[in-house]
């Protein structure tokens, strides 16, 4: 037989079975989906993206908003006026029910003149002044400056003051309160509290104006005492030393004071800083701004040069609430010579220059 196909008789090829198109259909409906799959997820994505930048727009213009009713507020709140708030007179409690702590002893009996101030000493112009080291000048601010705790008719409140004299301090007339409060000094270079009398107060109430007092340590002496200068320009480095309230009342050792531990004391602070301003107060008193931050507790306070002398009273604070700024202000040293003189007490002075450090 012939393997040729006879003539006019076309070849049958195989077509698909039918187990092959059913395979074929499968791989176009997976793709299909995958395709319809895909668009859905993109445009997921989109509405997702349209959401969130309407979530943004509208915590941004909420954000504008606040900040435009936190601006009226403000603007609307009048600043306090400084003199009703002075940084070293709060009659806020320090704890609920705190009394002073009871004392041993009977206080010194007065002394009979200004005598017991200690001799004058003239002021000393040879040279410069040293410059102390940051561990010096701590160490002589503890041993001059004091806490004063005023009880005025069952009101606790704290300034600070420093020792001109052995037995005398000088302070501000607004930390001291009014006729018949007691009068506490504490800290840690006396070692226990000492009672103390006040003798005298300036005169003036204007914002400004002399605020000073004179108060006696009415039993024992201070470690040491401050030496005052008049010199001062901008830009000098200055220290400010007290005792602010919204600092010692979370002081464990204030707490064990006010609990009836009269071996505790508060840690005095200090704050550095430079001379921003010369100005002239009420009555042409002179006033230095600078910038050592003080707050209630302070008032009272010395505040020193690099030479550990005092330059100034730290005494009150002004706030501006629409800049966010509070401005510290201490009344020059020259008006705090001047009240001593007026009742007989002559500061140790020092007219020279703060020089180079040791």
């Amino acid at each position: 037989m012939s393997d040729a196909t006879p003539a006019g008789r076309s070849e049958r090829r195989p077509g698909p079975t039918p187990a092959r198109g059913k395979v074929l259909a499968v791989v176009i409906g997976i793709v299909t989906l995958l395709l319809i799959l895909a668009a859905l997820w993109f445009a997921w994505q989109r509405w997702r993206d349209m959401q969130g930048t309407k979530d943004q727009r509208a915590r941004l213009q909420a954000a504008v908003d606040r900040g435009r009713t936190l601006a009226a507020e403000l603007a609307s709140i009048k600043p306090a006026n400084a003199p009703e708030c002075p940084p070293g007179h709060s009659l806020k409690t320090f704890a609920p029910g705190s009394q002073l702590p009871p004392l041993t002893g009977t206080p010194a009996s007065a002394p009979k003149s200004s005598a017991a101030s200690g001799p004058a000493v003239p002021a000393t112009q040879a040279g410069a002044a040293t410059l102390l080291p940051d561990f010096a000048l701590a160490q002589r601010l503890e041993q001059v400056t004091a806490m004063v705790l005023v009880d005025d008719r069952g009101k606790l409140s704290g300034g600070t003051g420093f020792f001109v004299a052995p037995t005398m301090l000088v302070t501000n007339r607004h930390v001291v309160g009014g006729a018949g409060a007691q009068l506490l000094l504490v800290s840690k270079s006396l070692g226990s509290p000492r009672r103390a009398t006040l003798l005298k107060v300036s005169e003036g109430q204007e914002f400004g104006a002399a605020d000073f007092a004179l108060v006696r340590m009415d039993d024992g002496t201070a470690p040491a005492v401050v030496e005052v200068t008049t010199g001062l320009s901008k830009l000098s480095p200055v220290v400010a030393a007290g005792y602010p309230a919204v600092v010692i009342k979370d002081d464990p050792s204030f707490k064990r004071f006010l609990g009836g531990d009269t071996t505790a004391a508060p840690d005095l602070n200090l704050t550095q800083g430079a001379v921003r301003s010369l100005q002239t107060g009420a009555g042409g008193l002179p006033v230095v701004v600078h910038t050592a931050s003080i707050a209630k507790g302070n008032s009272g306070g010395p505040l020193v040069d690099a030479c550990g002398r005092v330059v100034g009273v730290n005494t009150y604070i002004s706030v501006d609430k629409e800049q966010s700024e509070k401005i510290n202000y201490a009344l020059r040293s020259e008006g705090m010579v001047g009240f001593l003189t007026s009742v007989g007490i002559t500061a140790q002075t020092d007219a020279r220059s703060c020089g180079a450090r040791q």
